[in-house]
């Protein structure tokens, strides 16, 4: 997944209540963020503290599902649950860690 200075290519979805917030689309750095073009991570518009509330609260409708460049599908509707949580913490081999083209963050309303 990542060793914090490259990751595989993920989409990044910041659910509450089983609704998509914000997503992120890029490099995994491994600590629920993709990198930006200049290889810095990118940040949540919502407040880090928020967003581990949110992925520790126990309701599967709210905190970060991760889906990886390689099996996503455009034509599949964005999850609604957080992903099952990772033991090695999204550290471990990178499977396609070629640099995204054009990493990006999204806000929705």
């Amino acid at each position: 997944m990542s060793d914090s200075f490259n990751g595989d290519r993920v989409h990044l979805y910041l659910l509450k209540n089983g609704k998509v917030l914000e997503s992120m689309h890029g490099n995994y750095d491994s600590y629920g963020r993709v990198f930006d073009s200049r290889g810095e991570s990118m940040e949540w518009k919502m407040p880090w503290g928020e967003v581990c509330e949110l992925m520790f609260n126990n309701s599967a409708g709210d905190g970060i599902a991760l889906v990886l460049d390689s099996v996503h599908d455009s034509n599949d509707y964005p999850p609604t649950t957080q992903s099952q949580q990772c033991g090695s913490q999204g550290w471990g081999r990178i499977t396609d860690g070629a640099l995204h083209p054009n990493p990006h963050h999204i806000v929705f309303d």
